[in-house]
């Protein structure tokens, strides 16, 4: 065997023994969360819902794409790849918040689309004119204005929380394994950061876009809303759904 054969058969050996460790850790992940995991599943089916609603907007692009990344975090997180899953996760929040906010600002979306801009995540959450802000939610959704402090407090905790273990953030590093090995603390927080996320977008995407759409779209993300907000006075008044039945 030449020099280069034996090369290429080490590196394939090696490559499998890393295949075979993420493996492993996918059935010790699946076994241990599993009822956590089929709740990410249901929340991104209910994602798609929305995405498939708003799939003739100039913005699908970047929500396809977004959508992409969570799909890519969540298979590195049951890999045991932990801080590519949560990199992955960062930019799913990002790209798909940022989308949502800049559809209301066409020239700065197309700016960003092309490249000349990037997105600017102190803009999105900015008190004063981002997503959450009054003025915003006043022409969007008013009916949110009493939830504004509570999910722009979720979203700027799961993007700070992805943004300390992409930077190596001290606590986080202590966390990881330094090889692929199941670590249940790091892939439960996984779990819980990217559940919050799930819901944090559908709620954004609420915020933005429900009023606008059409009344057989409406039809297609109420589930969703239901689902998972219908303990929000906002959602129960979007849905006409009964004021007694409002859960604390």
């Amino acid at each position: 065997m030449s020099s280069s054969a034996e090369n290429a058969s080490s590196i394939e050996k090696m490559i499998l023994k890393l295949h075979d460790s993420c493996m492993n850790h996918i059935r010790q992940a699946a076994q241990s969360n599993e009822s956590e995991i089929n709740r990410i599943l249901h929340l991104e089916a209910d994602l798609f819902t929305w995405l498939e609603a708003l799939k003739d907007k100039p913005e699908a692009q970047q929500f396809q794409s977004a959508h992409r990344d969570f799909g890519l975090a969540f298979y590195a997180a049951m890999s045991g790849l932990y801080r590519q899953a949560f990199s992955s996760l960062r930019s799913f929040i990002e790209v798909t918040v940022g989308a949502t906010f800049l559809s209301s600002h066409e020239f700065k979306r197309r700016l960003w689309v092309s490249g000349d801009i990037d997105i600017s995540w102190k803009s999105i959450v900015s008190a004063d004119d981002g997503l959450y802000s009054t003025s915003f939610l006043n022409q969007f959704c008013p009916e949110a204005m009493g939830d504004k402090e509570e999910m722009l407090e979720r979203l700027k905790r799961a993007y700070r929380r992805c943004s300390e273990y992409i930077h190596g953030n001290v606590s986080t590093s202590r966390l990881l394994p330094t090889d692929i090995n199941y670590r249940d603390e790091v892939a439960k927080e996984w779990i819980t950061v990217a559940s919050s996320s799930l819901l944090t977008v559908i709620h954004c995407l609420m915020v933005r876009y429900y009023k606008d759409l059409p009344a057989e779209q409406k039809g297609t993300v109420e589930g969703s809303l239901e689902d998972h907000y219908s303990h929000l006075m906002s959602v129960r008044t979007l849905l006409d759904l009964p004021m007694e039945e409002n859960n604390t």
